[in-house]
């Protein structure tokens, strides 16, 4: 119904008189004039004695580093159990480490047995039907082998671990390396290894261990082996493989989170106390023999139109188990193992030659290879191999300093607990001290042994690893470009191998009138 304008304003007159009525706002009282003149906005701030912004604040104490506990139970068929409780989260990670690794079989054959482990299924288990049971536990999991151990890992909630730990004793004990999974797998490394030639890193690996260690020499081929070793592994060879290498007294398993030793303990024996056996003696590869005096020591991988060279400075290294290995540590880490490393601050810092250079050790079961270099441009190959030699020269016949040193060993035991940042890494931790038989109070003494290395002790590990007749140079790069060059840094003649020129994107055809008005 329409109301009329006369009966609309009597209404709001209405209400209006109906209404309370308005009252001013209370008077705000104005804050205290500030005694002294009003400072300006953009006057500076006056001195005064206890300025904090004179210098920075002092850094607090820095709080020892405290290993955690590792506590271990052997079980009668051989088994060792180690756990490190953390019961902050309902996590469990697992870590089941075989002492047999790619070193025990030949050239690529390891490495297949470990991704079959889960790739290829069980006997129980076909390969889709345990990735579903894994995975509807939410765990993750993953299987690997390196030249010196087996690992089987894992990480669950803890009121999962019973179920998964019934899974992961299927995997170990009874792989049934599945011929269609088998061919699979063989498809994806054969595709790895047509790819290889556009990695300068993975071309540069492998010459470096064909360069080092002789022919049929554990390591002198890597883990993915070649194409003919990847064509010829058979279903037999896998499963002899596992038989040969797979056994209760080789194994630790470790854990790290919200369980207790007596729970793991428990938990072990009943998946795998009835596993019994003994694994084939366990194989120490032999320490590689020096160069012969006619071999070469210059090897040049040609890339046609690479744009930098791929750099390896190689010698044969240290054992793991090496008595002086803490000092080899500090070595390494002064001459190339940080970013204030004698190396980096060379040829990247002062001559611009790399964005980084670097060296490693890669201690083994047997002698393991290290290497010093980088990627460093083509123009600057000769001066960047020489500064190389130069600075391996240096570390052997010059004390370092007190400064170098003490960053060195500091860096060192202040990387200690990253290493247990979570349960998982904790377990990778704890893991490596089987996989090399080190006791458990390893880790508790490690920091101890960093800083007792003395500049005397970093000098004569140096003297003894880094010697100039040993030294053999591997560069990737383009011969047209270097290789004169390589021929006069003082180590002889140059050894070429020919490989595939680096991949260019292909080129986009440029679009017609027509449609480019689409």
């Amino acid at each position: 119904m329409k109301r009329s304008p006369l009966r609309l304003a009597a209404l709001a007159l209405f209400v209006a008189a109906c209404a309370p009525p308005l009252t001013a706002p209370p008077a705000v009282t104005p804050p205290p004039a500030l005694p002294g003149p009003t400072p300006k906005l953009d006057a500076p701030i006056p001195p005064s004695a206890d300025d904090f912004r004179k210098a920075p604040p002092a850094p607090s104490a820095k709080a020892p580093f405290v290993a955690p506990v590792v506590l271990e139970e052997r079980l009668p068929n051989g088994i060792l159990v180690r756990v490190t409780p953390r019961p902050e989260l309902p996590l469990v990670a697992m870590q089941l480490v075989l002492d047999r690794g790619a070193s025990e079989g030949r050239p690529g054959l390891g490495s297949f047995v470990a991704t079959m482990l889960i790739a290829g299924g069980t006997k129980t288990r076909p390969a889709l039907v345990l990735s579903d049971e894994l995975d509807g536990l939410g765990a993750r999991y993953g299987a690997s082998m390196d030249m010196d151990a087996t690992i089987v890992s894992a990480q669950c909630l803890t009121d999962k671990l019973p179920k998964l730990l019934d899974v992961l004793a299927d995997v170990v004990k009874n792989p049934a390396f599945d011929g269609k999974e088998l061919e699979r797998e063989r498809k994806r490394r054969l595709t790895s290894l047509a790819q290889e030639s556009d990695s300068p890193t993975r071309v540069l690996g492998r010459r470096v261990a064909a360069a080092l260690y002789p022919a049929g020499h554990p390591y002198a081929s890597p883990l993915l082996g070649d194409e003919a070793a990847v064509k010829a592994i058979s279903r037999g060879d896998l499963a002899a493989f596992h038989r040969d290498h797979f056994a209760p007294d080789g194994l630790t398993i470790v854990f790290a989170g919200d369980i207790t030793k007596e729970r793991a303990v428990a938990e072990v024996q009943r998946v795998f106390g009835e596993w019994k056996g003994h694994a084939k003696a366990r194989r120490v590869p032999a320490a590689p023999p020096a160069p012969k005096a006619d071999e070469a020591r210059v090897i040049l991988i040609d890339r046609p139109g690479a744009s930098q060279s791929t750099v390896a400075v190689a010698l044969p290294g240290v054992a793991r188990t090496a008595a002086d290995f803490e000092a080899v540590r500090v070595l390494n880490t002064i001459l190339g193992g940080q970013f204030s490393s004698r190396l980096n601050l060379s040829l990247r810092e002062k001559h611009a030659y790399t964005y980084g250079a670097r060296s490693s050790f890669d201690a083994r079961r047997g002698v393991g290879p290290f290497t010093a270099g980088g990627a460093i441009v083509t123009d600057a190959t000769e001066p960047a191999v020489r500064l190389l030699l130069e600075e391996l020269a240096r570390i052997a016949k010059e004390p370092v300093t007190d400064e170098e040193l003490a960053d060195a060993k500091a860096n060192l035991i202040d990387q200690l607990p990253g290493r247990f940042e979570s349960s998982a890494a904790t377990a990778s931790t704890v893991a490596e001290l089987g996989i090399y038989g080190l006791p458990t109070d390893d880790l508790a003494q490690r920091p101890a042994r960093i800083a007792s290395v003395t500049a005397a002790d970093v000098q004569r590990v140096a003297k003894a690893i880094l010697v100039s007749e040993r030294i053999r140079v591997v560069v990737v790069g383009d011969a047209a470009k270097i290789e004169a060059g390589l021929a006069k840094v003082g180590l002889g003649s140059v050894k070429r191998f020919e490989t595939a020129a680096p991949k260019k994107p292909a080129e986009k055809k440029p679009r017609s009138a027509v449609e480019s008005t689409r």
